[in-house]
């Protein structure tokens, strides 16, 4: 497997997040080269601010589509990162 990098410039409001990841519905984010859709199956939160998470989940847009991932974002700035795992 291989491993790359996607940062995110935009994205859900924590509200937004937690609800994507209870309903099993997609979340947006944006990146610089556009946006992508993303399944969450797993959110925890770091530390006890309530705005910074880690992530798990897969890709459901772009050419990567299907791409499991574990990221980091903060709700508050809303940037962070994914780390994507591909079959090389």
């Amino acid at each position: 497997m291989a491993t790359s990098q996607l940062a995110l410039t935009g994205g859900p409001t924590r509200n937004e997040l937690l609800q994507a990841a209870s309903e099993a519905t997609c979340a947006v984010f944006e990146t610089p080269a556009g946006a992508i859709e993303v399944q969450i199956t797993g959110v925890q939160e770091i530390g006890s601010q309530g705005i910074d998470f880690t992530l798990w989940g897969q890709l459901e847009s772009t050419d990567l589509r299907g791409a499991v991932f574990t990221g980091n974002y903060n709700c508050d700035a809303r940037t962070g990162r994914l780390a994507l795992k591909t079959v090389s």
